[in-house]
């Protein structure tokens, strides 16, 4: 069974992309915690980076910080431009789509610099998070440890995975 797309998109819609560019940066850098491939974004340090989702006319602009998201103002066009339909988007953040299938399919574009756009691609390809080092560096060693057998023993990686498949249109 698939789940209806129009209530996330409305709320994108309704809310000024000022605010998702800050949310959203703080969600992309909490999730960065721990991970061994956050590294590599030093790579891609002080760029430009915007996401746009077409079927709701958000544009999310950030910059690269010492491997952070920080939400930008600047209005010159970025070194990265990612667009794409919402569902595209969604199938790429839950990983039910291979990023290359999306970005050779058309489904999802990457605009700018062809160095920066190739090496940020690969990246998004070749990401594998990392549940248990998230949680000791979101929370400790021992809490971490201790959440991250829950996590596995309950399959909740995987269920959130099937959730973000239900939301294709």
């Amino acid at each position: 069974m698939e789940l209806p797309t129009w209530p996330l998109k409305l709320a994108l819609r309704s809310l000024p992309d000022g605010l998702h560019n800050h949310l959203l940066s703080r969600t992309f850098n909490h999730f960065l915690n721990g991970q061994r491939f956050a590294q590599r974004l030093s790579y891609l340090n002080g760029k430009r980076l915007w996401l746009t989702i077409n079927d709701t006319n958000n544009s999310w602009h950030f910059r690269i910080n010492k491997g952070q998201f920080v939400p930008d103002h600047l209005q010159a066009q970025p070194e990265i431009h990612i667009k794409g339909d919402f569902k595209h988007f969604i199938l790429l953040a839950t990983r039910n789509e291979d990023p290359d299938t999306l970005f050779f399919a058309r489904q999802i574009s990457i605009e700018g610099n062809t160095e920066d756009s190739l090496y940020l691609k690969n990246l998004l390809d070749a990401m594998e998070f990392d549940t248990e080092a998230h949680f000791k560096a979101f929370i400790g060693e021992a809490l971490g440890l201790r959440l991250a057998s829950l996590f596995n023993r309950t399959n909740a990686g995987e269920r959130l995975q099937r959730f973000g498949a239900k939301y294709i249109e």
